[in-house]
């Protein structure tokens, strides 16, 4: 178990010792995943090119980011350059990351269609009280699928796992610390929208906050892991 006050102070107090970098950082991070933009043209062909551009820039911008997080967390150095150093992992990033969203997605579709079998559309929707708390109980499930594989970015750059078993290793990690995960995604979520009233350079602070905490809980889960458990150990 972590604590999320704990985490987030860790994040706060490495921040304000390295704010210049940290939030440096994350505007080269913004401006490389933006920077195709500003070759896109009226031909369909080009701009297929500069969405498909952005898209893996921005995965390797945030590959980079987790291995910032990790080297500041663990007390190492980090400088501009480690957000290439995950570069070589983007194809596998793309892979998880689809995945992720897939199962994110269709659980709750799933869980609609079986629902189908047991009640006719039209009276499920026709009890509103009852629509309402399904719908709440699917929000939960998808949450719930996010955290369960929340961890895989991190095992990924760490350990360059492939994304099924980085996020095989992420649903054995998170088994005891959901709950908790749930209220730290919570939290950064806050952050970010506060962050988002003083516009961009609020946005940039909250995000660099939530990139050192987020290595912080991660760095926790991994240290409460009981020895040789899992396929690292």
């Amino acid at each position: 178990m972590f604590s999320n006050s704990e985490a987030f102070r860790a994040g706060w107090r490495i921040l304000k010792d390295r704010v210049g970098f940290l939030i440096g950082v994350h505007f080269v991070a913004l401006a490389v995943q933006c920077a195709p933009q500003l070759l896109m043209g009226d031909s369909p062909g080009m701009k297929a090119l500069v969405v498909i551009g952005s898209l893996l820039l921005s995965f390797v911008a945030a590959l980079g980011l987790v291995r910032i997080g990790l080297n500041l967390v663990d007390g190492q150095d980090a400088e501009v350059a480690d957000l290439w150093s995950c570069a070589h992992l983007v194809f596998k990033y793309l892979v998880a990351a689809l995945l992720h969203f897939s199962l994110v997605v269709s659980c709750p579709a799933l869980v609609i269609k079986l629902g189908s079998y047991f009640f006719s559309l039209n009276e499920f929707l026709s009890h509103t009280a009852l629509a309402v708390i399904s719908c709440f109980l699917l929000v939960l499930l998808s949450l719930y699928v996010l955290i369960l594989f929340s961890l895989w970015p991190y095992l990924m750059v760490e350990h360059e796992l492939g994304p099924i078993e980085a996020m095989k290793e992420s649903s054995r990690l998170t088994r005891d610390t959901r709950g908790n995960l749930m209220l730290f995604y919570m939290l950064s979520l806050v952050a970010i929208l506060l962050g988002a009233v003083v516009l961009l350079v609020g946005s940039i602070v909250a995000y660099a906050l939530i990139t050192v905490a987020g290595a912080f809980v991660y760095r926790q889960i991994q240290a409460n892991q009981p020895e040789h458990a899992g396929v690292l150990t």
